[in-house]
């Protein structure tokens, strides 16, 4: 294939497709947990077996996203990231079809294969193409769509359970993932242009993939029977699997995860609170749903407007926080911002 010619139109049509994926990836993952209310009571369903719908997608793509990353750059960016799109319009559509939840398990995991590729090479892609200038506000646009994709889904979600169905959520995805893929593959140009050899580290990739899933399995049959055998043997094999991974990588000249970024203090603490933080956020976002609907008898339309509130303040705030950290340092605002969010007479 010919080297494409890099021009100033191309480069912003390359960006917005991706935006595009960085919105969509948002979408999908924020629409579907409006309507687990909704698939809960058309399955007769419990909340520890729907739960498996959002679980499935984000365990996916946390297990996946660096061997993905690794992947593009041995085999080349454009057409994985084309992949992606595909393999989340194809996973979304066979979600709205599935007659059974397991199948829409099943299939959110498809939808997370195609979300790992789309994340992984779509920032990889962008970085290249504004690798002499620009690059600031690239990423900067690429997180701002993430986040209205973030905005969007709640809302978006919400009223097509009220009019429509709850299939539609799924639906709606597969147009706009189509047409990304079309535009990706006719305007993107390949950025990995010299193919080295690059090891893939499977062993990395299955052990990191076997850690996640087999930890949060194990801690879901917690939640859900108590520590009984099945979650006994999960965690077993979940520190097995990491084991595995922390001997493999220290070995491995060209590591999936190099263990050696860890000794960097300033970035493990900060790791460390975004953790935090976020398994705060997310079992909040969770579980809010099911009691608006459920106790305040809210409707999907009503969830949706609500749970963006949180989503439309960091879009507002956002700058003002830079401002500040530039000015006060990010150390003092993140502990009592944290530490506030954190204690009781926060919430």
């Amino acid at each position: 294939m010919a080297q494409t010619t890099l021009t100033p139109n191309l480069q912003r049509l390359a960006l917005a497709n991706v935006c595009l994926g960085q919105f969509l990836s948002a979408l999908d993952s924020r629409s579907v947990n409006v309507a687990l209310p909704t698939i809960s009571l058309h399955f007769d369903a419990s909340m520890a077996a729907v739960q498996w719908i959002p679980l499935a997608y984000q365990l996916t793509i946390v297990g996946l996203v660096l061997s993905m990353a690794r992947l593009g750059d041995k085999l080349g960016r454009k057409g994985l990231y084309t992949l992606g799109f595909v393999m989340l319009g194809f996973g979304s559509a066979a979600c709205g079809l599935s007659p059974y939840l397991w199948l829409i398990v099943c299939f959110r995991a498809i939808e997370g294969i195609g979300g790992a590729l789309v994340l992984a090479n779509g920032r990889a892609i962008a970085s290249a193409l504004y690798a002499r200038e620009g690059r600031g506000r690239a990423l900067g646009m690429m997180s701002m769509s993430f986040h209205l994709g973030y905005i969007t889904g709640p809302s978006v979600g919400g009223f097509l359970v009220d009019t429509i169905g709850w299939r539609w959520i799924f639906f709606m995805n597969l147009p706009v993932a189509l047409a990304a893929a079309m535009m990706a593959w006719k305007i993107l140009p390949e950025t990995v242009t010299e193919k080295r050899d690059y090891s893939i580290d499977p062993l990395g990739m299955i052990t990191l993939l076997t850690t996640v899933v087999a930890l949060i399995l194990g801690l879901q049959q917690v939640a859900k029977s108590g520590f009984g055998l099945l979650p006994a043997l999960a965690v077993v094999v979940s520190l097995i699997s990491v084991s595995l991974l922390l001997y493999a990588e220290r070995r491995n000249p060209a590591p999936l995860l190099d263990l050696s970024l860890f000794k960097v203090r300033l970035l493990t603490a900060g790791m460390l609170s975004h953790f935090f933080v976020s398994l705060s956020h997310t079992s909040t976002f969770f579980l809010l749903p099911f009691y608006l609907q459920g106790i305040l008898h809210y409707t999907p339309t009503q969830v949706g407007l609500t749970v963006i509130c949180f989503s439309l303040v960091i879009v507002c705030l956002a700058p003002i926080g830079g401002w500040l950290a530039d000015r006060l340092g990010s150390r003092m605002l993140c502990t009592v911002i944290t530490g506030n969010e954190m204690s009781p007479d926060g919430e």
